[in-house]
């Protein structure tokens, strides 16, 4: 977003500010709710609990072998629950009390089996009751569902800068320049606020989860930045980082592996800020100008470019530039994001072109994009891949519903949504939860959209 666009944002806010500057950091209960998601076909599968000696420990009785599709989905559930208790700070305040020995595992290995192994085997029973097809995206049709707004119990008094999703927990994040973080449980129904937090001094344009969950770094038009840890409720101001002269820490990101930070700043400098001190380790100077930069998924290499095109590959360990190619036709590059498996490479551009390449870019100085996707003619300002890449979301804050979604790896966009009947307003921020089962949408009214994406039966 560029200075005159963030300027007339916060003139919007100027007259609801007043009565920010007096309020606190409050909490709020979560309201004891059902799941928003329920799936018809369970009913008609069967799974037998004693196919496998894992599935045993989901009996209630040594005899108990067959259950119905629902059962055994509730059976999985409550054993989730057990490994993975809920954060304290997601917790109703008048239920947050000391865990009995009842409601901890003796440490037993068959107790203690990973979810995850018991999600593959359900995988492997729809797999055989032959409606496991669903679960993989058509080309032609996303199944999408309109659930309640993300953040109807607490709506943002300005355009929404960045929301996230939670990597661990079901909760939602939104923040603005009304200067408020805030927090929702997300079940589709309700979406009960958690918590809010204020930052008297702070319009918020950026605000990202670590890795692990437990904090958020907040920024904006600065030279310094926030730490907020979520389950001690503390805050922590950064003074800025020493050495550098940028005004603003407004763009960054925070590395998959969570050891850095870096800060795209002015004149081709990226700062490469120690997660756990806060201080500078290095700068990465470029050629011209630093607009946009991406993580690869383990962190081990960064990804940026600038207004003449050069993407560049940055080998953050030795702290230097392994690799250049020049993105075919683009022009101002705004936008880079890489694949969670590193399979693919989306560059956005100012034009709204965006151009996907697979990983021979990274052995070629002038490599061929895989598509060049043009359904956007405004500015790219936002884009993601989702955690399983099937679908890579673009999008545009410069016109009214520039939203994409592109099915992977058919290049195909999809036809049928968003459409009229689902207007979106302005995007200017979206993002899918850690298994895709959802996507917000955060625009200018303070809205965050929420969406159920059928396809994945998990959140």
């Amino acid at each position: 977003m560029n200075t005159e666009e963030n300027d007339h944002l916060v003139d919007d806010c100027n007259s609801k500010e007043s009565e920010m500057k007096n309020r606190k950091t409050n909490s709020e209960p979560i309201l004891e709710i059902d799941g928003g998601w329920q799936d018809s076909d369970d009913e008609n599968i069967t799974v037998s609990l004693k196919s496998k000696n894992r599935l045993k420990k989901l009996r209630t009785t040594e005899e108990e072998d067959i259950i119905s599709g629902d059962q055994y989905e509730k059976r999985l559930r409550n054993q989730f629950e057990k490994l993975h208790p809920t954060p304290n700070w997601a917790i109703v305040p008048s239920k947050r009390k000391r865990r009995t020995e009842s409601e901890i595992f003796d440490g037993d290995s068959s107790d203690i089996e990973k979810i995850d192994v018991l999600n593959k085997d359900i995988d492997e029973s729809l797999v055989k009751s032959g409606v496991n097809s669903r679960w993989k995206l058509k080309a032609n049709k996303l199944e999408i569902y309109r659930m309640q707004d993300a953040n109807r119990a607490a709506y943002s008094q300005c355009a929404i800068q960045s929301l996230k999703f939670h990597p661990n927990s079901q909760v939602i994040m939104t923040a603005g320049l009304d200067k408020t973080i805030r927090l929702f449980q997300v079940d589709g129904k309700k979406n009960p606020k958690i918590q809010s937090v204020i930052f008297n001094d702070l319009p918020i344009l950026r605000a990202e989860f670590n890795p692990s969950g437990s904090e958020i770094i907040i920024s904006g038009r600065r030279k310094y930045f926030y730490i907020y840890n979520i389950e001690a409720g503390s805050i922590d101001r950064s003074q800025g980082i020493f050495g550098t002269e940028d005004k603003t820490r407004e763009n960054f990101l925070i590395s998959p592996c969570g050891k850095y930070i870096v800060f795209i700043g002015s004149n081709g400098y990226l700062t490469l800020v120690s997660y756990q001190t806060k201080q500078q380790v290095a700068n990465l100077k470029m050629n011209g100008s630093a607009d946009a930069a991406a993580w690869s998924s383990d962190g081990k290499y960064l990804f940026s470019a600038g207004k003449d095109a050069t993407i560049y590959q940055w080998d953050v360990g030795a702290r230097k530039v392994v690799h250049c190619f020049a993105d075919e036709g683009g022009y101002k590059p705004k936008k880079i994001a890489v694949s969670r498996n590193n399979d693919y490479f989306a560059i956005g551009s100012h034009s709204g072109i965006v151009n996907i390449y697979d990983d021979s870019c990274l052995s070629s100085t002038n490599p061929k994009p895989m598509k060049s996707i043009m359904n956007l003619t405004t500015s790219v300002h936002d884009m993601k891949f989702n955690h399983d890449t099937q679908i890579l979301g673009i999008s545009s804050h410069s016109k009214r519903d520039q939203l994409k979604m592109v099915h992977l790896p058919s290049f195909n966009v999809f036809p049928n949504w968003p459409n009229i009947a689902n207007p979106l307003g302005y995007v200017q921020c979206f993002d899918f939860s850690p298994n895709s089962g959802y996507i917000t949408i955060g625009n200018e009214k303070g809205k965050a959209l929420l969406y159920r994406l059928l396809s994945y039966p998990n959140a």
